[in-house]
């Protein structure tokens, strides 16, 4: 009984997103039958299509035991900074400013952890202020907009049914996977996350892999900004001050440890799909804002409960183990 009850527990800890899922889905199902159609799928997921790019981008940073606050900053300055190049120029020199800008963004946050050896959480709560600040002073504190068609089909074209979104996303997922999977900056990830200590004793260049997975963060996060001034045909110094949460909601959620060493791309995935899934649910029964916020936090609370017993639950196994071999020898 004791070792079924095991079992169970490490079967609900590794599919508890698909469990929670399969919950919200069974009273949707029920409360509203509608929310089931094709075009209400490919609308959440092309709703969570550009955090779910940020999510994906700080999630090698976070496995390697870092944070990005600034992502959201880093999308609102990158956003404006496309429809002011757009403006001026063509919407693909708009588009790939625009991108690009977030390497610097994200090479000056790693630089600040890695050179002055500040914390992460510290330094990029410092350049996220910084970067607001600089994107309200090149909309001047207001909306700034643009009226390229060109533009903004970047982020509204279709690719048969499917919004041109979700294919980015699924382009983002595919190629931080690999690097994560095949890479050695996505085997230094896991390492630095594990002991970082021991890897600069073993000779791993950690701060240079430190630097490029910032910069892989600032990437993402400003290729969503990009896609989200785009679709709006707008930007705006306010764009993402909420988004860090939502961010950093799907990571953990997704099985990423704060303290990092563990996590993959494929949970990540599942904890964006969760949140979006919850997002749309409470607003397709008619709840919003504060209800949203409530619920994700419910969801996250109790993820990290069944966390902390299957935990518990594995290193008391562990422990019994090694008492036997003890005992034995």
């Amino acid at each position: 009984m004791e070792m079924n009850g095991r079992k169970a527990l490490e079967v609900l800890s590794d599919n508890k997103l698909v469990g929670i899922m399969a919950l919200i889905i069974g009273v949707m199902a029920v409360f509203a039958p509608g929310f089931f159609s094709t075009n209400n799928i490919i609308n959440t997921i092309s709703y969570l299509s550009i955090n779910g790019i940020l999510s994906i981008g700080l999630t090698l940073l976070m496995i390697g035991g870092f944070f990005d606050l600034s992502v959201g900053s880093i999308m609102g300055l990158s956003g404006a900074i496309s429809i002011i190049t757009v403006n001026h120029f063509s919407p693909a020199v708009a588009i790939l400013v625009g991108s690009v800008s977030g390497i610097f963004m994200g090479l000056a946050n790693g630089l600040i952890v890695t050179k002055m050896r500040i914390n992460s959480f510290i330094a990029t709560l410092g350049t996220m202020i910084v970067f607001q600040g600089i994107a309200f002073s090149l909309t001047k504190t207001k909306a700034i907009i643009s009226d390229s068609d060109a533009f903004q089909s970047f982020a509204v074209a279709k690719v048969g049914i499917i919004p041109i979104v979700i294919v980015y996303f699924a382009a983002v997922c595919l190629i931080v996977w690999f690097i994560s999977r095949f890479t050695t900056l996505g085997k230094n990830a896991y390492a630095i996350g594990g002991n970082i200590e021991a890897c600069r004793s073993m000779g791993i260049k950690v701060d240079r892999a430190v630097l490029a997975l910032f910069v892989l963060s600032g990437v993402c996060a400003s290729f969503g900004g990009v896609l989200l001034s785009a679709k709006i045909m707008a930007a705006s110094g306010r764009f993402g001050e909420t988004v860090i949460m939502t961010v950093i909601a799907s990571v953990v959620l997704g099985g990423v440890h704060l303290s990092g060493g563990v996590g993959s791309i494929f949970g990540v995935v599942q904890g964006i799909l969760l949140v979006g899934l919850v997002s749309n649910a409470t607003v397709y029964l008619g709840f919003y804002d504060f209800w949203q916020a409530f619920f994700r936090s419910i969801l996250l609370l109790l993820v990290l409960i069944v966390d902390v017993f299957s935990v518990n639950i594995m290193n008391k196994r562990l422990q019994k183990k090694e008492l036997k071999l003890v005992m034995k020898g």
